[in-house]
């Protein structure tokens, strides 16, 4: 009697915009799921959930326990359903793994609560990366909103002031950036930076960009030498810049302009450097 193989299921990824009916998609998948919360994931009870019924892991776009969730996409057999706001905020290890689907255009739980309560607003997304948050804390003219959308999302004190010093004046930010941060509590801190500006800007969001360093420093580590000036110097020698193209390779030659160093071919003699005769015994 031979061995019979259980054919591993592709995990599939539902996205869509909350409303979209993302859930109730899933279940099609499934005939009877075990569902959870990617933030909240268990594998304790991996192996008694039954393959025929199914997993659906809700909201994998949000703080997301991945090594957890790859152990259940390892270990279970049966079918494991995602769902998710967008694509791009899904771990890149479990997306590459799933078949992605897209939810239904047509939001009709908004539908719904339209006919209920016609005079009702339309949901917000409180969960944010950066760019979003920074472009909402422009344009948004509710301050008090703002507040809470940046006490929900706790950005980090230093990347926050990073991209707003590019888009405000600096001099908004010198009471929260040199006395209130990390002094009174995060919650004051973010209050206060969203009532230093008024809202209502339309202009194009400024991000920052890396800084550009020399490379020189390094190269003057390397070869022991002080300062720059003092290895340009040393380099009209020609026995120091002899001894330095052994010691460097062929980036840090060119960027020096000290040429293209002599590739070794396999027909040239290996030389060893046998030194004493104490050596060679």
């Amino acid at each position: 009697m031979g061995l019979t193989t259980i054919k591993k299921i592709r995990p599939i990824l539902i996205t869509g915009k909350p409303g979209t009916g993302k859930s109730q998609k899933a279940r099609t998948f499934c005939e009877d799921p075990y569902v959870m919360y990617a933030n909240e994931v268990s594998t304790m009870d991996i192996g008694s959930i039954p393959i025929e019924g199914g997993i659906i892991i809700e909201d994998v776009h949000f703080k997301p326990k991945k090594e957890e969730i790859l152990h259940i996409m390892r270990r279970y057999k049966g079918q494991i359903v995602f769902t998710s706001i967008n694509e791009k905020s899904v771990p890149k290890d479990i997306k590459d793994k799933c078949q992605i689907k897209r939810a239904g255009r047509v939001n009709h739980l908004r539908e719904k609560v339209n006919t209920l309560a016609p005079n009702s607003e339309e949901p917000v997304n409180k969960d944010m990366d950066v760019y979003s948050l920074v472009m909402t804390y422009m344009k948004m003219p509710d301050r008090d909103k703002m507040a809470e959308l940046l006490k929900h999302n706790k950005p980090a004190d230093t990347q926050i002031i990073l991209w707003l010093s590019h888009n405000i004046h600096p001099n908004r930010l010198l009471f929260v950036d040199g006395v209130v941060k990390r002094r009174w509590s995060s919650d004051y801190f973010y209050e206060l930076l969203s009532y230093i500006h008024p809202g209502n800007s339309f202009g194009r969001l400024q991000m920052p960009k890396r800084n550009t360093y020399s490379k020189i420093p390094p190269i003057c580590r390397k070869l022991g030498v002080e300062d720059e000036r003092l290895l340009r110097q040393l380099l009209l020698d020609d026995e120091f810049k002899t001894w330095a193209m052994k010691k460097l390779n062929h980036g840090e030659c060119r960027l020096l302009g000290l040429g293209e160093k002599r590739r070794r071919r396999k027909t040239d003699p290996v030389v060893l450097d046998i030194g004493s005769l104490d050596n060679f015994m």
